[in-house]
């Protein structure tokens, strides 16, 4: 086992070293030494792991994921992969964090509530708009969106809901403010998210037709109502049914994705050989269409399996918590992080109406970066423990 993960390392190594080689080759100049940090980054977390007594089957998948998504930055411009590797290695900073979270047991479930809600009420208030959204915070110079981090403590205290059988009114208020505070940002990506999740956990937890048909209902009538209220919600209605009626407006984004993933075909058109500058916010977006037009149906495949490869992991390793509130927990962070994906790539392929998120370690944005990071190091954390065994 471990001579054949030296071996995969070795080889992944290699085929990096390749993709470094191949931008320097198009744009003249490559930061070599960020590939280099990052892979270095991901053996130190992967020993320390290892060392630590908790599975480490996670890092290698995320590295191919994070790195992947650093090449293609880098080809789009070289300062966004910049910014993406001081983002991992704060990120590197937030999974040993959630090492050490993931091994206690958590407790004041109103603390993590109200801190959810407090996170969402300050960018509410204080909060500037990028996109349309009123979603980011600036802080000593730093923009950041708080919804990252609140969404985690949301989970956690989702969590302690199901296991300890709080108030009814108690979830209501609390979930009521959350979506209200990001309905009135405009941020109804997240939303949607957490919404998606907190049912999934909701029904594992208790499966009854009724509490099913009652969430169809609640989503569509939600979509109706932020279909009334929302013009930024409408526009993209309106993008993922009717496209092609609204080529230079509405839909140009949408159909410039389908476009690059039909030119990409079979193999692609090569790292550097797709029109990826014509798709608007192409490094936060629409970074899975640039990967399919340059390295085509193979490497958009490769990279789902890579996602499933994960997902596997995590959910092979959340079985095997004893302690249910520790059970959910994994649950609803692993929801959290594969949920996302299907909903960017979704959107992309036009399966869903697009919701402006990016894709987990793969798109540009570092504080989505650290808080899957610290989610991932979460997981982890909680999977370690022996027999359900817990830390004081």
């Amino acid at each position: 086992m471990i001579k054949t993960l030296y071996r995969t390392w070795l080889e992944f190594t290699g085929w990096l070293l390749c993709l470094v080689w191949w931008l320097f080759w198009l744009q003249g100049q490559v930061s070599w030494w960020e590939p280099c940090v990052l892979w270095v980054m991901f053996m130190v977390l992967y020993f320390l792991t290892r060392q630590l007594g908790f599975d480490a089957g996670a890092i290698p998948f995320v590295a191919v994921l994070l790195l992947i998504g650093w090449v293609f930055l880098a080809r789009l411009n070289p300062t966004w992969a910049t910014a993406q590797t001081w983002g991992a290695l704060v990120g590197c900073v937030g999974y040993v964090l959630g090492l050490w979270i993931g091994r206690r047991q958590p407790a004041y479930p109103l603390a993590w509530a109200v801190s959810a809600l407090g996170l969402v009420v300050i960018t509410t208030l204080f909060g500037i708009s990028v996109g349309g959204a009123r979603a980011w915070i600036t802080l000593f110079g730093q923009r950041f969106q708080p919804v990252e981090l609140a969404r985690i403590f949301l989970i956690i205290y989702l969590a302690q809901y199901f296991v300890g059988g709080r108030s009814k009114w108690e979830l209501a208020i609390v979930l009521g403010g959350f979506f209200v505070c990001l309905a009135w940002q405009r941020d109804l990506g997240p939303a949607l998210l957490v919404f998606f999740v907190f049912c999934w956990m909701s029904l594992h937890w208790k499966f009854t037709w009724t509490k099913l048909f009652a969430y169809l209902g609640v989503t569509a009538a939600g979509f109706f109502v932020a279909y009334q209220w929302f013009p930024h919600l409408r526009t993209r209605a309106i993008a993922w049914l009717w496209p092609w009626d609204y080529l230079d407006s509405k839909g140009y984004q949408v159909l410039q994705g389908l476009f690059a993933l039909r030119s990409g075909g079979i193999a692609g058109q090569g790292l550097g050989g797709g029109l990826v500058h014509v798709i608007p916010n192409v490094h936060t977006d629409y970074l899975f269409a640039v990967i399919g037009e340059e390295l085509g149906i193979l490497g958009t495949f490769s990279l789902l399996v890579v996602y499933l490869s994960l997902a596997f992991w995590a959910l092979r390793l959340v079985h095997s918590i004893q302690d249910r509130c520790l059970r959910m927990t994994g649950l609803g962070l692993t929801l959290l992080l594969h949920l996302q994906v299907f909903l960017v790539v979704g959107g992309i392929l036009r399966l869903v109406p697009f919701t402006g998120m990016t894709l987990p370690f793969v798109s540009y944005g570092s504080t989505s970066l650290v808080a899957q990071l610290t989610m991932l190091g979460m997981v982890t954390g909680l999977g370690g423990r022996k027999g359900g065994s817990l830390d004081a």
